[in-house]
């Protein structure tokens, strides 16, 4: 840890001296002052303290990742603490900061975390007045963009979309991941922003003085030949192979669906169902309804809801209840209606024509929108 009491008065490991008595900020037990030239000025427990507050255990990168953002806020003048004891949570954040007006818990986050352990941490920050933003070390950065990354870590923000924040300390940049979607065979997809620290930086990101979009190579055509092939092919997708299993069962074929299902990728994964499935349940129970029938903008969207009940994901770092099932339905709801499938009548959804689904791919082709 790189901070200690003396007197009931903070003191930073670098501004330490060796002669001086300091005390940990969580246990209250002696600490000793440790200074070397391989590794960052830092205190210590004594050996076999029980201290469950502040860990050693922490990596080289961890270290300098969190000093780093921690220097870069006391140069910009920004009210900042490191590793800032927080008792009414029993919690630390690596750092904790004054940020238009809001003390924000920023954790710097190198090690794995389980998704109920982060989604504690972070309630218990909010409940007690704190913001909090999760930012990834390389260790993350290194490795493959998951589902449980996303769901873990990412935010929401109106310039930004979906997007997950990491920090790289050996080049100390920020790398953005933004505009985070899904497409319609679950491949996630995402703009990278890399760039150094500064309040005009930050200002551009977060403030909507730039408006950050991603390059859309979305050909139907294309799309409608994979889906063939994933379906076909020697090694079958088997998520896609549940959703033409339901198909089957409802005497469609998956490869004949409807143009418009084709559509733009989703704004927030859906969990181990893959977009396409969730499109074509929903379209399959609307076809099943009553031509004449009024819908409710609550009754389709709680259809849309149950395709992805058992397997949506958990989203902590986003306060809005079911912001993330809206926001795809939304967009497919739009879909529907620019396609002529519903209209609006006296603020409720009627069918106006039943969605074509065709017998193959063949047959779909020469139906080919332009």
């Amino acid at each position: 840890m790189f901070v200690a009491n003396k007197n009931n008065q903070s003191v930073l490991a670098v501004d330490a001296r060796r002669n001086s008595k300091y005390t940990c900020p969580g246990c209250g037990e002696a600490v000793i002052l440790r200074h070397g030239q391989m590794r960052l000025s830092h205190f210590a427990h004594h050996a076999g303290s029980n201290c469950e507050v502040f860990s050693e255990g922490e990596t080289k990168a961890h270290l300098e990742g969190k000093t780093q953002i921690f220097d870069w806020c006391r140069k910009n003048h920004l009210a900042v603490k490191l590793e800032a004891y927080l008792p009414e949570l029993q919690q630390r954040p690596d750092i904790l900061v004054n940020w238009n007006h809001h003390w924000t818990a920023i954790e710097f986050q190198c090690s794995p975390i389980s998704l109920e352990k982060l989604s504690a941490r972070t309630r218990g920050y909010y409940e007690h007045g704190y913001k909090v933003w999760w930012i990834l070390g390389p260790t993350y950065l290194a490795r493959k963009l998951t589902l449980e990354k996303i769901s873990k870590f990412a935010y929401f923000q109106k310039s930004l979309n979906l997007f997950l924040s990491f920090y790289n300390p050996q080049t100390e940049q920020f790398i953005v991941k933004h505009h985070l979607t899904q497409d319609l065979f679950g491949k996630i997809k995402w703009a990278d922003h890399a760039f150094s620290p500064s309040k005009t930086t930050f200002n551009e990101l977060f403030h909507q003085t730039q408006r950050w979009t991603r390059e859309n190579h979305y050909n139907a055509n294309r799309e409608a030949f994979e889906l063939q092939r994933r379906l076909l092919g020697r090694y079958t997708d088997p998520r896609l192979a549940k959703a033409q299993r339901y198909c089957y069962m409802h005497h469609l074929n998956l490869a004949g669906c409807p143009w418009f299902v084709h559509g733009e990728d989703f704004d927030f994964p859906t969990g181990t169902m893959i977009p396409i499935e969730v499109k074509v349940r929903f379209l399959i129970r609307l076809m099943e309804a009553k031509r004449s029938q009024l819908f409710s903008y609550r009754m389709l969207f709680s259809w849309f809801e149950n395709s992805t009940s058992e397997y949506k994901l958990q989203f902590p770092n986003i306060s809005r209840s079911k912001f993330d099932v809206e926001m795809n339905f939304q967009h497919f709801l739009d879909d529907l209606l620019s396609n002529g499938i519903m209209q609006i009548e006296h603020e409720h959804y009627q069918i106006k024509k039943l969605p074509y689904w065709y017998n193959d791919l063949n047959q779909k082709l020469h139906f080919l929108p332009a």
